[in-house]
């Protein structure tokens, strides 16, 4: 790979985009970017596996599915484009994936260790930088998910499902639960999602139309 093909690259990442030429140079020489191709359908990472390297999914498309605690229910969300998963596993207390991840189709994946990331990369000013924004980024966003706002029972579901979810396996009353509605309530509010061709319905299960 040139160097010029491996600056496009990496440049497609958050985390390296105002690299300069040296910077490269410097990450060409003393990280190993390991690159893998894996086929459709297939397992790549497991729920509670020990995160040991920054993975990327650069080409493809991939499901992250999540379980709640209690498996009370299952989201499954579609990934596409270039996607890191779960960096801010890498460290802090809990240094293991949340999520099972597989591919849909056939997938182009970029793995960083851990140990390239603290000893090299985090030698490197802009990376710093942008590691420190997507870090900020996410806990905003986890304080303003936990903000009181405006209730709109059919808007809050398609809130809980997320922007990227593809379906999700739960029962009405554990959903009422988690929004704070009656059952009845949830049931009627879905129904108009699905007049309104959003979802579609089965039993303890949601699909999202054209995800």
């Amino acid at each position: 790979m040139t160097i010029t093909q491996l600056y496009e690259r990496l440049t497609q990442i958050p985390l390296f985009r105002g690299i300069s030429g040296e910077d490269l140079a410097y990450i060409a020489d003393r990280v190993n970017l390991r690159w893998m191709q894996i086929g459709s359908d297939q397992p790549f990472i497991q729920r509670s596996e020990p995160c040991q390297h920054l993975a990327v999914l650069m080409e493809g498309e991939m499901l992250r599915i999540t379980r709640s605690d209690g498996d009370t229910y299952t989201l499954t969300e579609l990934l596409t484009g270039v996607q890191m998963l779960e960096p801010e596993q890498l460290y802090g207390l809990h240094c293991r994936y949340r999520s099972d991840y597989r591919t849909r189709t056939s997938c182009r994946m970029l793995l960083i260790s851990k140990e390239d990331i603290r000893q090299t990369l985090m030698n490197i000013p802009v990376f710093r930088i942008n590691w420190l924004n997507l870090m900020s980024v996410r806990c905003n966003r986890l304080i303003e998910a936990l903000q009181p706002r405006p209730r709109n029972l059919k808007e809050d579901i398609m809130h809980f499902m997320g922007p990227q979810a593809v379906s999700v396996r739960i029962r009405m009353i554990d959903l009422g639960k988690y929004l704070g509605a009656a059952r009845k309530t949830i049931s009627d509010a879905l129904h108009e999602l699905e007049q309104e061709g959003k979802v579609r319905l089965r039993p303890n299960f949601i699909e999202v139309v054209n995800p």
